[in-house]
């Protein structure tokens, strides 16, 4: 980067040096973040319901939760953004205080990775043109890539654990009516069934796990339902809760209603796998158009137009050979009397 500002004050070794020792950076700080959450949830179930030994917030932190409670304490990230971000990680399944602190550490090494890594890439092309504006904006085009890089990809994960959730409830509702007939309280039927679903479903089981554990705690088993619904955002999960409270404030028949609810979420994933099914000719044609009709035309047009070729090529040879004969034998020319 010689010619624009950024390439002319560090190199662009050092440069790309930087972006990867950020993006490293970010990545061990996520991966410490994600094996201290399993080795807690390993330490409570050995526990067996015993409270585990709470250490203080700040010596659980790491380096990377610290430098995100910084951002957080900045103009940069306001209180709506903190909520929707604290919503898009309760969603994916991070409910841990400190997981916002370090999505926002994250966002702030991949603005260091983008700043370094996107001028690196781009080189002269920006600064050629227009100069110095050129590599300024390369600088901030990287600043947001990597601002929002962070949301895309959890984004991802929240909308994968969703589809999980959504495609298990409809069979966690059939095992709740069979739990309810067979005369289990919510409470133990909500447990059973997360303990059941667990293997195929473990991201529902988690979600059913802490609903339990709320029922057990709260006063008003209501709340933990509402809760659910908070927590994941679900058409299928605001319904199945409304359709408890209800069953439990009026007394009506808690295995008809589920049943019914059961039913709707069945027809519902199956209009879901319609849907999709009914895309695919649509998505099918863009490859089919590049890649197979090409080939197509090449099998069935190949050989005629070989054949046009040879015959194009055989009467323009024919052509130059009689030219070249009629050049090569003039006609004789003959006097008035016949004689030269």
């Amino acid at each position: 980067m010689s010619g624009g500002v950024m390439g002319g004050l560090i190199p662009q070794p050092v440069l790309l040096g930087f972006g990867v020792l950020m993006i490293l950076t970010g990545v061990a700080g996520l991966r410490s973040c994600v094996l201290r959450e399993r080795l807690l949830a390993r330490l409570e179930r050995l526990r067996a319901g015993t409270a585990p030994s709470a250490a203080p917030e700040t010596e659980r932190r790491s380096l990377l939760s610290r430098i995100g409670a910084a951002l957080a304490r900045t103009p940069l990230v306001g209180s709506a953004d903190r909520e929707r971000m604290r919503k898009s990680l309760i969603a994916a399944g991070y409910n841990q205080p400190g997981h916002l602190y370090s999505l926002l550490g994250i966002k702030l090494l991949c603005i260091g990775a983008g700043m370094a890594l996107v001028p690196a890439a781009a080189g002269d092309l920006l600064p050629s043109l227009i100069g110095a504006p050129g590599a300024a904006a390369q600088v901030v085009a990287g600043a947001l890539l990597g601002w929002r890089l962070p949301d895309l990809a959890l984004g991802r994960m929240r909308d994968r654990r969703l589809e999980e959730v959504r495609n298990g409830l409809p069979d966690a509702l059939d095992l709740l009516v069979i739990c309810g007939e067979a005369g289990l309280g919510l409470e133990a039927a909500v447990d059973r069934v997360a303990r059941e679903v667990a293997t195929a479903y473990p991201a529902l089981s988690a979600e059913l796990s802490a609903t339990a554990a709320e029922m057990r705690v709260l006063s008003d088993r209501g709340g933990a339902l509402n809760n659910l619904a908070a927590r994941l955002d679900m058409e299928g999960v605001r319904g199945m809760a409304t359709t408890l409270i209800q069953a439990m404030r009026y007394g009506t028949p808690l295995a008809q209603a589920l049943r019914v609810l059961a039913g709707e979420m069945r027809a519902q994933r199956l209009a879901r796998f319609e849907e999709k099914a009914a895309r695919l000719p649509v998505l099918l044609t863009l490859p089919m158009v590049v890649f197979i009709l090409p080939c197509v035309f090449i099998v069935v047009g190949g050989p005629a137009m070989l054949d046009v070729s040879r015959s194009f090529d055989s009467a323009g040879t024919s052509q130059q050979a009689h030219s070249s004969q009629t050049h090569s034998n003039p006609p004789h020319s003959q006097t008035k009397g016949g004689q030269p």
